[in-house]
């Protein structure tokens, strides 16, 4: 699986963003030196980035530009471990996080949580991501949430859930980017779910209290 690449150019147009703003982050470090990747082309070089983690990293800092300084958000973005996230239920549901339907399905299974914290947060996200797919049905995405939020503390970066039906049966695992070899044939792969994605949401929700 190669990472998918979009140029300077496409993304200031996509994400609305200047050339200033976005080496002001990259000064700022909020944008990682090595998201900037210099490819030769045929005018010379350009510069391109992650498309998945650039969009993502930009979204992040938008929406959270007005709630923290640039510098507390880097100190964030910096840190790949996730810390104090807390997050009230009802903050979930008064900003849209989730709907109240997807939250009532996933704490029918799950427990009610006044507040969620980090894995609780990750496996909410997970199962709302599943629900909406329309692709998996509701037994399968209570136990891959909760098989995931089991083995919380066992995944790495890099790593993507895949979900797969075989003969009807819904299967899946997970693979670090770039690292799988599938030699079934018969398998169709329904579903791809980057983990650091899921995590980089919940990770903005650190600076809330």
């Amino acid at each position: 699986m190669h990472e998918e690449l979009i140029s300077k150019k496409d993304l200031l147009v996509l994400m609305n963003i200047s050339y200033g703003q976005l080496y002001r982050w990259k000064r700022k470090n909020l944008i990682p030196e090595e998201w900037f990747i210099k490819k030769s082309v045929s005018t010379g070089q350009e510069t391109f980035f992650p498309k998945e983690k650039i969009i993502a990293r930009i979204n992040n800092i938008i929406e959270l530009k007005d709630e923290a300084s640039l510098d507390e958000l880097a100190e964030r973005f910096s840190n790949n471990s996730i810390k104090n996230v807390y997050l009230k239920r009802s903050y979930i549901l008064e900003h849209n996080i989730v709907s109240e339907t997807v939250l009532n399905m996933f704490e029918d299974f799950s427990g009610r949580e006044e507040n969620y914290n980090e894995i609780s947060l990750f496996s909410l996200l997970i199962y709302k991501d599943l629900i909406l797919s329309g692709i998996i049905n509701g037994d399968e995405a209570r136990d891959i949430s909760l098989a995931l939020k089991k083995e919380y503390g066992r995944i790495e970066e890099e790593m993507i859930l895949i979900i797969k039906r075989k003969l009807g049966v819904c299967f899946y695992y997970l693979v670090s980017e770039g690292k799988e070899i599938d030699l079934d044939e018969i398998a169709v792969v329904v579903q791809k779910i980057n983990l650091d994605r899921v995590k980089e949401r919940v990770k903005k929700y650190s600076l809330i209290n």
